[in-house]
């Protein structure tokens, strides 16, 4: 790991990073930034950069990372954060310079090997299997024709009108349950997905090594594989017309058929989550965009995309280079994790105009909130379908919908972002 080599790799470091000894001292601001040094050495930003930093607010870090060292080490992640569109962009279309097949690998320790840990051609065949459901033409499309809006309607139905959580209460059971459904999980509730996905998530964020959430993410881990593995093993005799019993019937063995679906519980259940979270947050704070999509409701598509840029709740794609290289005037050394950061890319200055603002008539081309490359996710249509329609049925049931004065809403989260909850009042409780 770079860590126990960091002082000797920054004295023939590029320009930016300390050329030799080492900094008795430097001082941060509260946001971070390097404000001082002692003993005449140079301070990197990534040397002052901690998961805590990142974890409560990534924006003002990687903006000045873009601005002044957008390919920076950081000792505390032990891998390069890559923060600029261009370079994020050129790591994804060369797998063959930067490997998903990383060692060690976050995504293979929580989850098992799957089709983010490798690179074609084995993702290939793997993505041929596992994307057809989830796509409109399959097991997705016929969900969300005839049973998204229904499934919203019923959440809805549970929840108390006289003010509540629209992410415990709403968006939590509409996702969970939605991928429960496409996946043919349905009959374990929509509780136990949401334990899961809360499960795994906890260690894919875990950059520090903690024991204990590796622990509690090993017993997730075991008794969702136990669960999928009984749904293979069912669909050997009867198609249910699920999305597991398409992966077992187009060629996956059980181990990949396992390892992937933990992978879309720990993605497909989080990001629409947040999503409908934000999308409804932006316009419960947003009076001018909330009358603009009354007036033409085809808007909502425009900006589900927009708040999946400026928010992007997936923070990053890792990947190891596979040789010696440069990236952006940067050496980077064989065997480097290097962390190309979709947040950060989907702000970047010169990708976007006026980055930091939503925009309903953006031409700049698509964003990387789902990745880019032969990496994007797998069930990004399905993802947009239930933010778009899920935000459609909250405001048809409670036109009124106004954020609870006496709640902030706080956003939170480097590797996985959205608010904690976001808490607001019906017509009838006010």
């Amino acid at each position: 790991m770079r860590l126990l080599g960091f002082q000797a790799r920054m004295q023939s470091s590029p320009a930016g990073y300390a050329p030799s000894g080492e900094v008795d001292e430097y001082l941060l601001t509260t946001e971070g930034d390097v404000k001082g040094w002692r003993d005449g050495g140079i301070v990197s930003i990534g040397e002052s950069i901690t998961l805590a930093d990142l974890e409560r607010n990534p924006d003002p870090v990687l903006q000045r990372l873009r601005a002044e060292e957008p390919i920076s080490w950081v000792p505390a992640m032990g891998m390069w954060l890559v923060t600029r569109w261009d370079d994020v962009a050129r790591i994804e279309a060369n797998p063959d310079l930067f490997t998903a097949a990383t060692q060690p690998s976050l995504l293979a320790r929580a989850l098992g090997p799957n089709i983010l840990t490798c690179d074609p051609p084995h993702h290939t065949r793997l993505q041929s299997i596992l994307q057809p459901p989830f796509q409109s033409g399959g097991r997705s499309g016929d969900f969300v024709t005839g049973e998204l809006a229904p499934l919203a309607d019923r959440v809805l139905d549970e929840i108390d009108g006289d003010g509540f959580d629209l992410m415990a209460d709403y968006a939590q059971p509409l996702s969970a349950g939605a991928l429960a459904v496409v996946l043919g999980l349905d009959h374990h509730g929509f509780d136990t997905m949401w334990r899961w996905c809360e499960g795994l998530c906890a260690d894919l964020a875990n950059f520090e090594n903690d024991p204990g959430l590796a622990a509690r993410a090993a017993e997730v881990k075991a008794e969702l594989g136990e669960a999928i593995a009984d749904h293979v093993a069912s669909t050997t005799t009867h198609d249910d017309g699920s999305a597991i019993s398409w992966f077992v019937r187009n060629g996956a063995t059980p181990e990949e058929v396992v390892n992937n679906v933990r992978l879309m519980i720990s993605g497909g259940i989080n990001e629409p989550r947040d999503g409908i979270g934000l999308v409804a947050w932006v316009l419960l704070t947003r009076p001018d965009l909330r009358q603009s999509i009354s007036e033409r409701p085809s808007r909502m598509r425009r900006l589900v995309e927009e708040v999946f840029r400026v928010y992007s709740p997936v923070g990053t794609v890792t990947r190891q280079s596979t040789t010696d290289l440069e990236l952006g005037g940067v050496a980077i050394a064989k065997g480097d994790l290097v962390s190309g950061v979709l947040r950060s890319a989907n702000l970047c200055e010169s990708r976007w105009a006026d980055p930091a603002e939503i925009r309903l008539d953006r031409r700049e081309g698509p964003h990387a909130a789902f990745a880019l490359g032969v990496h994007r996710c797998l069930g990004e249509w399905l993802g947009r379908q239930e933010v778009r329609i899920g935000v459609e049925r909250l405001f048809h049931r409670y036109p009124d919908l106004e954020l609870d004065p006496s709640h902030e809403v706080v956003l939170h989260g480097f590797e996985f972002r959205g608010p904690r909850a976001v808490h607001v009042l019906t017509d009838s409780s006010r």
